[in-house]
């Protein structure tokens, strides 16, 4: 090797290295503000805001008009954050309807995550910033890597005016609603009104604050106070119904805690259950404790169910991978569902008609231990009877699982469950 690519070599690597080290240091200046990490309590309702309505949403062709209408009646600002947000028809009717807000100076921010943000023309989102909308990738991983390359933002969410908040599983993407596998992209995302909201924007400006090429947002006061719902109108309850309000507790998540609070709510939820637990996810790659506290549970009777796509939405590898850990669920007499036309993103906890949550967290080790996440916890008898409810509706495009099963796998079934399995912490 001659001297001269030595040197280039030498100097890349000094380069790359030292970009790290500013990014540790930059982190570690970092510091959570004292309004997240309430939002990192345990599960109680004592942490839960008492004056919200909430609103389901289980496929994206419902959700994008209401969307859209609340963006149009923003009065103060936006603040937009999703994982993917694509340059596709769907994208492009979301951004448009962005810049519009901006050019009649409403203050529009937006955080897309930087990694599936990789795949998509950067001129769609120059193209907002031309027109005043403030967009910033999170955790970029070009041109130079990082010590927390892998540490991705996998949280949706949208604050407006202070007032209304939107969050959950979907994202902005057009597979989201033409489907694959031949059938629907099942998600769950929620609408909600009320002083939740106001933990919402807490997540989003902390993920902001993080972001080195980003300037403070200057929010109106009274928006960072207690929300000023009076003028806010949710969506119509259905004949002869009430609208009611629900207690809410937003719980956020980071790779930099020591243990996920998100996770240790979950296993809370788990725990306590009585009568019964229904569980949505697209993946499932279990940490030991949720798996154990889940066997548990079925084991002293409680009604366990488990729901979780047939087929993976990336690759077979995952489904395989999460098939890999239903031995002792099986064993323990958790009903297992593989749900069979299209794909199930869900992610969706349902107890005992007492609480439930809903959120951007999977259960997988990335979203457990790398990713920065955000679920509500909803302790409200008819939004659990609701979640219930469509828990049962989807089970009529599931295949329920004989508790045999594990014992009969096909040979290509076990064979590839023990090659992935050992990769489950990188999926």
């Amino acid at each position: 090797m001659k001297t001269n690519q030595i040197i280039i070599i030498v100097a890349l690597a000094i380069v790359i290295i030292g970009a790290m080290v500013c990014d540790i240091v930059r982190r570690r200046k970092y510091k959570p503000s004292e309004q997240l990490r309430e939002l990192k309590q345990p599960l109680s309702l004592e942490y839960a805001t008492q004056d919200n309505t909430v609103d389901t949403y289980t496929n994206i062709d419902k959700l994008i008009p209401q969307l859209l209408r609340d963006i149009y009646h923003a009065k103060e600002y936006v603040l937009f954050q999703f994982f993917k947000f694509e340059n596709d028809s769907l994208g492009l009717v979301v951004r448009e309807e962005l810049i519009n807000k901006a050019q009649e100076g409403v203050p529009i921010y937006v955080i897309y995550d930087a990694f599936p943000g990789a795949i998509v023309d950067h001129s769609f989102f120059r193209e907002m910033q031309l027109y005043g909308v403030e967009v910033h990738r999170y955790n970029p991983i070009f041109p130079l890597p990082s010590a927390y390359s892998n540490n991705r933002n996998h949280r949706k969410i949208v604050v407006i005016d202070g007032k209304i908040g939107y969050m959950g599983g979907m994202n902005i993407a057009q597979r989201y609603l033409t489907g694959v596998h031949g059938g629907d992209w099942r998600d769950t995302h929620l609408r909600i009104t009320g002083t939740a909201c106001q933990d919402l924007q807490q997540v989003f400006l902390d993920d902001w604050r993080k972001l080195s090429s980003a300037a403070d947002i200057d929010l109106p006061t009274l928006y960072l106070g207690k929300a000023d719902t009076t003028s806010v109108s949710p969506t119509q309850p259905a004949k002869g119904a009430q609208p009611t309000q629900s207690a809410i507790q937003i719980i956020a998540s980071d790779p930099e805690d020591s243990q996920s609070p998100i996770l240790h709510a979950m296993i809370q939820m788990v725990e306590a259950a009585q009568q019964y637990i229904y569980i949505q996810s697209p993946y499932f790659l279990p940490p030991k404790e949720l798996q154990y506290a889940l066997c548990q549970a079925a084991k002293r009777g409680v009604d366990v169910r488990l729901m979780i796509p047939k087929r993976g939405d990336r690759s077979i590898f995952i489904s395989y991978a999460s098939r890999s850990y239903l031995k002792p669920l099986l064993a323990a007499g958790v009903k297992v569902y593989f749900h069979t036309f299209g794909f199930i993103h869900a992610k969706a906890w349902v107890a005992d008609e007492k609480i439930a949550t809903v959120g951007s967290s999977n259960i997988d080790f990335r979203s457990f231990t790398q990713s920065s996440e955000v679920n509500a916890f909803v302790y409200d008898t008819l939004f659990a009877q609701q979640m219930r409810q469509i828990f049962e509706q989807d089970m009529r495009h599931c295949d329920l699982i004989p508790q045999d099963w594990w014992q009969h796998r096909s040979f290509k079934e076990r064979i590839l469950q023990l090659l992935v399995k050992p990769f489950a912490h990188f999926m």
